[in-house]
């Protein structure tokens, strides 16, 4: 059994950098130019020669010819080095390319705010890093968390942070903070003044059926405020629109306002009086299925929230502050 095991080895174990070495000799048909082309001594490369061929138990170069000649044995194992060096080239060359593009596919679900504000962003920065780029958005976050839960999604980001589901990792990205949208003759108003405006003219509100209307009926219950409810929108843009185009008021955030700034018309922007109140933006990815993917893409977003996205908003927002959008924790870069 040992002598069979040992001839097993044998067989199995020519290094790469052996083979890279017998083919320079057989090119060269000389051991001193060979091992000028390899770097090594030619005392080096003549010991390499001769443990290969104590390994496959066969001579592959006849050493008496001038210049050197390849053997029978040495012509079919030169065939073999050949392949074998392109082929361990073609894993390092596939290897190089995706440590750069890091992940072999991304099939990603934003909510549509997120998508329209970020997304001419973050596509390029995906685009480099992924073999294969899938986004999908919606107006709705039940949508694209019912496809993260069918897998037809690796991640989303959305404002639910899918606290009741056991086996996924959440990362949060940024708050979005609430802005107060009225007619353009309506100077900043305290709360008392924001009741007196709900009690003059109709809110015009977002679907009770989404996370944002449902969140904007909780803060205002806090603040005692019940308003003539009249309109019921199911997007930023129609919601905007509506304020611009007649007698009413609403309550938005800094990123539904920046993807709908079309439809801002002349209506005033404040920050919302009373208590500070936001939704919080999370990206949200099955566990330990995607490496450290998800972090990186969180990280991302983050910075692009930084360096793009709100200076976007300034331009309409001139006064909005930084802060306002910063985590708990400080805001991450």
């Amino acid at each position: 059994m040992a002598p069979a095991k040992a001839r097993l080895d044998r067989e199995q174990f020519v290094e790469l950098s052996s083979l890279a070495v017998f083919t320079e000799i057989v090119r060269e048909r000389s051991l001193t130019a060979a091992s000028k082309k390899v770097g090594l001594t030619q005392s080096a490369v003549s010991q390499l020669l001769k443990q290969i061929e104590l390994l496959l138990g066969v001579e592959l170069i006849d050493r008496t010819a001038r210049p050197l000649r390849v053997t029978p044995a040495g012509v079919r194992f030169l065939a073999y080095a050949d392949s074998m060096l392109l082929e361990a080239r073609k894993i390092s060359t596939a290897v190089r390319q995706s440590a750069r593009a890091a992940f072999p596919k991304i099939r990603l679900g934003l909510t549509d705010s997120f998508a329209s504000t970020f997304g001419p962003h973050i596509v390029p920065h995906l685009q480099s890093r992924a073999e294969q780029l899938t986004l999908r958005s919606s107006g709705i976050n039940t949508t694209i968390r019912e496809a993260l839960l069918a897998r037809e999604l690796d991640l989303i980001v959305t404002t639910d942070p899918f606290d009741s589901i056991d086996g996924l990792e959440r990362h949060e990205l940024f708050r979005d903070p609430f802005l107060l949208v009225s007619p353009a003759d309506y100077s900043g108003l305290s709360i008392d003044g924001l009741r007196g405006l709900a009690h003059q003219l109709p809110l015009v509100r977002y679907s009770r059926r989404s996370s944002l209307g449902i969140h904007i009926d909780v803060h205002l219950r806090r603040l005692g405020i019940e308003p003539v409810d009249r309109f019921e929108m199911d997007s930023s843009d129609t919601l905007l629109s509506m304020v611009t185009a007649g007698p009413g008021w609403a309550l938005t955030t800094a990123l539904c306002l920046l993807h709908a700034r079309h439809f801002v018309g002349n209506a005033r922007l404040d920050p919302l009086p009373g208590p500070r109140t936001s939704r919080c933006f999370y990206l949200i990815a099955r566990r330990e299925e995607h490496g450290d993917m998800p972090q990186q893409i969180a990280r991302i977003c983050r910075s692009l929230l930084v360096e793009k996205v709100i200076p976007d908003m300034k331009t309409i927002i001139p006064w909005l502050n930084n802060d306002l959008f910063k985590l708990e924790s400080r805001l991450e870069n």
